[in-house]
């Protein structure tokens, strides 16, 4: 099952239920205390908090909170995504989730993201966000010329995303008889209005450390289109200031082969977006849970029934043979099968993972697998691995 992981922004107000859950799960505790640690902040007394006003404290909660969603995938799902997507914010939850950095250096930056918006938030005149639920079309044609209103969010067919000025934005609405709600976010994201974010980012990330090997595909919010690793700075400060395709994106992942996407929200909001245009479930309570584990139930049997040399060696022989050198594909192909074989069983230490990886990458070469298929089979074959 191709699989792809949805991860919310900020701007959603988590329920007790949903904070209780986190604090009694021993490794979504673990996050957020590290959190609190690194940042000497309460995190876990924020969670609930009304962050309306402040979207330094929103995105640090909405950052950790979908890490804590992420966490508990892992644990009752198990099953690898093949593409992880993160709206506006949470696409730094995604790059984390993806191998793109550590859970820390993710911190890091939305620590820096969040409180360069919170500046130009304070020394900005009132700004504002409204979903609007006519046609993306009539929005386009409508917003053409009008100053301090912009597009933030391509949504879903029924929701698009405005901000701009409060005064902008309302005198817009109102001309145009425009059905919308005001959102519960104090800044005027992902429009010039924001240029001061993006230039105090844009210093600032260069002091962080990227990793250029990732386990899995990320889409880029603005590009709806996968995110290239050697670009991922300056990918990530555009986005402050450019609107979200996220329509789009989940486009993208339905047209290159996701069959499933979860909701990694913690309300099913995405579930609520997309119900009428892909197969999605949320995974934001107990009944939700129990319903996309139903649904994924021979897959995660046959995830938790095979060890890593196993999947190696069905990868292996579910794969095409282009090879026609007898004495490579034996010497590489068939030794390093039996190699493999001889495994079944044992420990899969940090040592046997590489071991694993490196031989399965000769072996998919020497059969003349394409680049793309033996980047994606090792990437799945690893995050299984590393559990």
């Amino acid at each position: 099952m191709n699989i792809a992981l949805l991860l919310p922004g900020q701007g959603t107000r988590i329920k007790e239920q949903q904070k209780n859950m986190w604090l009694q799960n021993d490794s979504t505790l673990a996050l957020i205390q590290r959190a609190e640690d690194q940042l000497q902040l309460p995190i876990s007394e924020w969670i609930t908090e009304d962050l309306t006003g402040d979207t330094w404290k929103a995105q640090l909660v909405s950052y950790v909170g979908g890490m804590c969603m992420y966490q508990l995938y892992k644990q009752k799902i198990g099953l690898y995504p093949k593409y992880v997507l993160g709206h506006s914010l949470g696409e730094l939850t995604a790059l984390t989730i993806a191998g793109a950095m550590d859970f820390e250096t993710g911190l890091k930056l939305v620590d820096i993201r969040g409180k360069a918006m919170q500046q130009v938030i304070d020394k900005t005149d009132s700004m504002a966000m409204m979903a609007i639920f006519n046609s993306q079309e009539t929005i386009q044609e409508l917003i053409e010329g009008v100053e301090d209103v912009y597009i933030a969010n391509y949504n879903s067919k029924k929701q698009t995303i405005i901000s701009g000025t409060k005064t902008a934005l309302e005198d817009f609405v109102e001309k145009n008889s425009l059905e919308g709600v005001r959102l519960g976010v104090s800044g005027a994201f992902h429009t010039p209005l924001m240029e001061g974010a993006l230039e105090s980012v844009t210093q600032q990330i260069k002091e962080l450390s990227f990793n250029k090997v990732w386990q899995t595909k990320v889409i880029s919010n603005r590009l709806a289109d996968e995110y290239a690793a050697d670009s991922i700075e300056e990918e990530i400060a555009s986005q402050i200031v450019n609107p979200v395709r996220w329509k789009q994106s989940a486009e993208f992942a339905d047209e290159h082969g996701i069959q499933l996407f979860v909701d990694l929200s913690p309300t099913g909001m995405f579930m609520s977006m997309f119900k009428d245009s892909f197969n999605i479930f949320s995974f934001h309570d107990e009944e939700n849970m129990k319903k996309l584990t139903a649904e994924l139930k021979d897959d995660i049997e046959v995830n938790k029934k095979y060890d890593l040399f196993s999947r190696a060696l069905g990868i292996i022989v579910s794969t095409k043979n282009n090879c026609d050198d007898t004495a490579a594909y034996n010497n590489i192909v068939v030794s390093g099968y039996n190699q493999i074989k001889s495994q079944i069983g044992k420990e899969s230490t940090d040592r046997e993972i590489d071991m694993t990886l490196n031989l399965l990458d000769l072996i998919l070469r020497t059969k003349k697998v394409q680049e793309n298929d033996i980047e994606e089979y090792k990437n799945k074959l690893a995050w299984e691995a590393i559990g």
